[in-house]
């Protein structure tokens, strides 16, 4: 059986199991632990449960006899005395974001919809406004599901008459791997809504249900381009932000498709011009160092895997309801 080295000095130890090296003195799991206490502490701001769970995991990889081991510890005791869900304050002083009340983010979520589904209405017919807009409403839920669990401070979605709906963050999740969770819950959710629509449509061959489940994989497929601030540009951030280079490559194919067949592309050049600052920033040379980009192998490779699958199922599904949809216009 093969011993692990030491990520520092590249010694040998003596178990599997060991926390600290012989050799040098270096913390076996050094970045393991950077990861988790940066987490913990953005997580210390809106929940002290969930802080304590992340600084637990921290013991796990200490010496119980080290100060590290102790001073957590100790953290840990201070965040038990508090209330289960107590708000802190930054260190700074800066007070903390504190989310819309559940009535605020309903009546905007409900008004938006509103408004959205008299639009579309005028503009297709209600019953496929109505199915539209709930298709929306269902990839926007993955996303708030996702904030909630991972205690990212975001806004009720808002939605925008052919754009969509939005989710405000009101700061960033603490690091690609929760960020890339977040971004791809939408896709996933909004793919599970598009496939009731498919199943209804094989239960009685409704040609309205066909065209709102060709919706849905079309809508999910496009928010999996890798090009922030899209879902799939946030979730290529966890597996290699020069992903985000193809994402630009295809986005430019379809502003020359738009632009060859005289159509407006005016929400991709909206798009590009949002992901370009972004995309520029990160991929120099220093811009992907610091805790946010350390998420080690396995989540990078893990996220990749849903992402393609993903990918590959909402590609046969949308094929599959492009071929079977009746000749007539949609909408």
């Amino acid at each position: 059986m093969s011993q692990t080295p030491c990520p520092k000095c590249g010694q040998l130890l003596p178990t599997d199991a060991a926390l600290v090296c012989p050799a040098c003195g270096a913390l076996v799991h050094a970045h393991q632990l950077e990861q988790l206490a940066a987490e913990a502490k953005w997580q210390e701001r809106f929940s002290a449960r969930r802080a304590v769970v992340l600084w637990e995991q921290c013991l796990q990889l200490l010496p119980k006899d080290s100060g590290q081991y102790a001073a957590i510890q100790k953290e840990i005791d201070r965040l038990l005395a508090m209330p289960q869900e107590h708000v802190t304050e930054e260190p700074g002083g800066i007070p903390p974001i504190r989310n819309e009340t559940l009535t605020g983010g309903l009546w905007k979520t409900g008004l938006s919809m509103a408004i959205s589904i008299i639009i579309y209405g005028f503009a297709w017919n209600w019953p496929t406004a109505i199915g539209f807009t709930l298709l929306i409403f269902v990839h926007e839920l993955g996303h708030v599901v996702a904030n909630l669990y991972y205690g990212v401070p975001a806004s009720a979605p808002i939605f925008i008459p052919f754009l969509g709906a939005v989710i405000n963050l009101r700061r960033p999740p603490p690091n690609a791997k929760i960020e890339a969770i977040c971004a791809i819950a939408g896709p996933i959710a909004g793919t599970i809504g598009a496939l009731a629509c498919f199943g209804w449509y094989f239960y009685d061959h409704s040609a309205a249900a066909l065209e709102l489940a060709w919706f849905g994989f079309t809508i999910n497929l496009f928010n999996l381009l890798p090009v922030p601030p899209l879902d799939g540009g946030r979730v290529a951030a966890a597996i290699s932000p020069w992903i985000w280079i193809l994402g630009l490559i295809g986005m430019g194919g379809m502003i020359v498709a738009e632009l060859r067949d005289r159509r407006e592309p005016g929400i991709l050049l909206l798009i590009l011009f949002v992901a370009l600052p972004r995309i520029i920033r990160t991929l120099k040379p220093k811009g992907r160092s610091g805790p946010y980009y350390a998420i080690g192998k396995l989540a990078p490779a893990m996220v990749g895997v849903i992402y393609l699958l993903l990918l590959a199922c909402l590609i046969g599904l949308r094929w599959y309801a492009q071929v079977h949809l009746p000749d007539r216009p949609l909408m």
